[in-house]
């Protein structure tokens, strides 16, 4: 087989991959795969949970090298290994675990949903990423931050916490303006789009007018291949019901951990922060009775 042909059926299998489970990928792939990749897709069978490891962590617990894992990820249609653990990370998530006893108490079976993607959000959040986020935020000139429908709650709830800090921000929430504003960014200014399905189409629009007019693009989405990642400079991920109408009408709290820790992160990190807080808070308080 030639080294075209060879490019050419690795790019069929990839397609036939995509979307599927895990276990199913590498029953796809089959034959090939050489024994030591296959070692990886069996220690990552028997150890789903090391999705939630560095790759440094994998290599010391599995015996396996760098080069190995980072092989079988991209045969398995990743980029790279942490895109590899977050798409495991967000199917250990939607698996949800043993289903809880039919009689159990609906409250107490949702706090567990909740508990759940939570500690998934957690454990597949990229520290160094968030870092550099809260950095990037930090040093923006003005930040506009983009949500649509069922995400147009969390841009205008961080846009009032960005202010607190004294950060120079606005939430739109309507595609027109949304567009109008993105295209008048500059360089130094920063575009915060939140999606959960990361293809919405007024976002993406904003997301290229902003990268055509020098901005950066940092992105909160559910999915790692998603058109809105392709363009961001940076981009946060949420483990959460990965149904669209689900997480449309139920919740948003596991992107809204996402936010919480980054906003920690920024108010760590920001010059003078505590007294911007002090200082907006003053300004309000003669509003409480």
């Amino acid at each position: 087989m030639s080294n075209d042909q060879r490019k050419r059926h690795d790019a069929d299998q990839q397609g036939d991959i995509a979307g599927r489970s895990f276990p199913v990928r590498l029953q796809v792939l089959g034959n090939t795969l050489a024994e030591a990749e296959k070692k990886v897709g069996e220690y990552f069978l028997s150890n789903p949970s090391a999705a939630y490891l560095s790759i440094t962590e994998v290599v010391q617990d599995s015996k396996l090298g760098y080069g190995t894992i980072i092989r079988f990820c991209r045969k398995l249609g990743c980029s790279g290994f942490q895109e590899f653990k977050v798409l495991l990370a967000q199917e250990l998530a939607s698996a949800g675990g043993a289903a809880p006893p039919s009689d159990a108490d609906p409250v107490a079976r949702y706090a567990d949903k909740i508990a759940s993607e939570i500690a998934n959000t957690q454990r597949m959040l990229d520290r160094q990423t968030l870092a550099q986020a809260a950095q990037l935020l930090n040093e923006s000139r003005q930040v506009l931050l983009a949500g649509i429908a069922g995400s147009a709650p969390l841009a205008a709830g961080f846009d009032y916490r960005l202010s607190r800090l004294g950060v120079n921000s606005s939430a739109v929430c309507d595609g027109y303006n949304l567009a109008i504003r993105a295209s008048s960014l500059n360089a130094g200014d920063v575009l915060f789009a939140i999606s959960f399905s990361g293809a919405t189409k007024d976002i993406l629009t904003s997301a290229q007018l902003a990268k055509e007019a020098g901005a950066k693009i940092l992105s909160l989405t559910n999915f790692v291949k998603a058109p809105l990642v392709e363009l961001a400079d940076l981009s946060l991920f949420s483990a959460t019901d990965r149904d669209p109408m689900s997480c449309e009408i139920f919740s948003n709290i596991s992107s809204n951990f996402v936010l919480d820790v980054l906003f920690s992160k920024l108010y760590e990190i920001r010059p003078q922060a505590s007294s911007a807080v002090e200082r907006t808070f003053k300004a309000i308080s003669d509003r409480r009775i």
